[in-house]
């Protein structure tokens, strides 16, 4: 989550950024304004009340990861684009990508009947999340933008999709060349940044975790 806000902060203003990784275990991510109360009262309900969670800069519901594909782009978010064309347009180009492999999907076009911060980010489809034909929730993301800049954090439903993880990728990253109108850049060295060591304490901290909405 550190080095996602890193990539926020500290890469070029026109760049854009594509950062895949993984987890080392079983593990969870909840959003920016979610109550960690209503997170700690739901991996209890999951049985995981031990499972290492944190919180996202980013909106969006709880996330369970460990058999997801995650990942993260940067990009230049000026006025007066809105959060919602910025998730349509992502994923319909992701979609379309992922289209072109074969995949059957849909973009959802409706909104949720759930409305509240507190919610499961993969129980019920959000509009513009991209779906299989019977409904069921392939990708949806969270934003946040800073700076004229913006950061999208999606995750993937791999075991929906029948295609190799680096097919999967390969479609992600077309996907957000068209996106971004450039080819993102992947070698993301200014993560070394010297204030990014502040940021990783800042999401291992209580104040972080515990913070009130």
């Amino acid at each position: 989550m550190a080095l996602d806000e890193a990539s926020l902060l500290f890469s070029p203003e026109n760049v854009v950024t594509l950062r895949f990784y993984s987890w080392a275990e079983p593990s969870a991510t909840f959003g920016r304004h979610q109550s960690f109360q209503f997170v700690e009262r739901e991996l209890k309900k999951e049985g995981k009340p031990a499972l290492p969670c944190a919180r996202r800069i980013t909106g969006g519901g709880l996330v369970f990861h460990g058999e997801d594909l995650t990942f993260s782009i940067t990009f230049p978010w000026g006025e007066p684009v809105t959060p919602n064309e910025i998730y349509q347009s992502l994923h319909n180009l992701i979609g379309e990508e992922l289209r072109q492999e074969g995949i059957s999907l849909n973009l959802k076009s409706e909104p949720s009947a759930i409305t509240g911060l507190n919610k499961i980010c993969f129980s019920v489809p959000e509009k513009s999340d991209i779906t299989t034909p019977h409904g069921d929730k392939i990708l949806g993301g969270a934003l946040c933008r800073k700076n004229k800049r913006g950061l999208y954090q999606g995750s993937l439903k791999t075991s929906l999709i029948s295609l190799s993880l680096s097919r999967i990728k390969q479609a992600i990253f077309r996907g957000v060349c068209v996106f971004g109108r450039q080819k993102p850049k992947e070698d993301i060295h200014f993560l070394e940044h010297s204030q990014t060591a502040l940021l990783v304490e800042k999401y291992r901290s209580q104040n972080w975790r515990l913070r009130v909405p």
